[in-house]
């Protein structure tokens, strides 16, 4: 399974849309976005993918944000997104709530955690949890998404 990861958007239309275009090309399963959409506009540009998404420290708007979800067929929008998939457990959350991460990872129930805040990729091991942060698509030196392959356990980061 194919799972593709996004962060961080910050309302920015132009490279969504490439990410989006990416994410079709390589046809992801799954559509991850780990928050800071910023705009409640930014949902339909992701409403042809099985969605899971989480808020971010820069989504206010979340009542907006949620209808937006709702008018899409996308599960309800929260802090926090637990589920699984191709037998593996994932949680999702922005990554500005440390003890949350910590927390995370020391549970071990976990096979991999997906979180964006920082603006930089991240692929690493932790135990036996795989931590993903794709990047961003704003204020970063390097706009950049990830896909996840379940089956290899691999990640790949690709600039946007």
């Amino acid at each position: 399974m194919k799972i593709g990861i996004i962060s961080d958007t910050h309302n920015n239309i132009e490279l969504t849309k490439k990410a989006v275009d990416i994410f079709r090309e390589k046809k992801i399963d799954i559509l991850v976005h780990a928050g800071d959409f910023t705009s409640p506009r930014m949902i339909e540009f992701f409403k042809d993918f099985s969605c899971r998404f989480v808020l971010g420290n820069g989504d206010l708007d979340i009542e907006e944000m949620s209808r937006e979800c709702r008018k899409y067929g996308i599960d309800e929008i929260k802090a926090i997104c637990a589920f699984e998939a191709d037998g593996k457990k994932f949680i999702v959350f922005h990554g500005n709530d440390v003890s949350m991460f910590r927390d995370a990872i020391q549970s071990e129930n976990f096979d991999y955690i997906i979180k964006g805040h920082t603006h930089h990729f991240e692929n690493y091991l932790s135990n036996k949890t795989r931590i993903i942060n794709p990047g961003a698509l704003y204020s970063t030196d390097e706009c950049s998404v990830a896909i996840l392959n379940t089956e290899t356990d691999k990640v790949q980061m690709i600039k946007v």
